[in-house]
């Protein structure tokens, strides 16, 4: 199977972040990491959106409980006038 590689510059700095960030001199290996790096991240990007959905329904239940309180407060207000 033949690679092009059309970025040549492009590809060179990547590759060269990619090592540097998995601390590895080797093409391959740094490759095989940033794969395995990119997975993890993946995984933790999918539970800090579960955790944010979940923390924006409490928000929502507690925005619709205070909303009901004020109505009630309210409304024993108006009725002791």
């Amino acid at each position: 199977m033949a690679i092009t590689i059309r970025d040549i510059d492009q590809h060179y700095y990547m590759i060269e972040s990619l090592k540097s960030l998995t601390e590895s001199n080797v093409t391959t290996k740094a490759l095989i990491k940033g794969g395995y790096l990119a997975v993890d991240l993946g995984q933790q990007l999918d539970d800090e959106r579960e955790k944010r959905i979940k923390a924006e329904s409490e928000l929502k239940e507690l925005k619709e409980k205070f909303a009901a309180y004020i109505k009630s407060k309210d409304e024993l207000l108006n009725a002791l006038k």
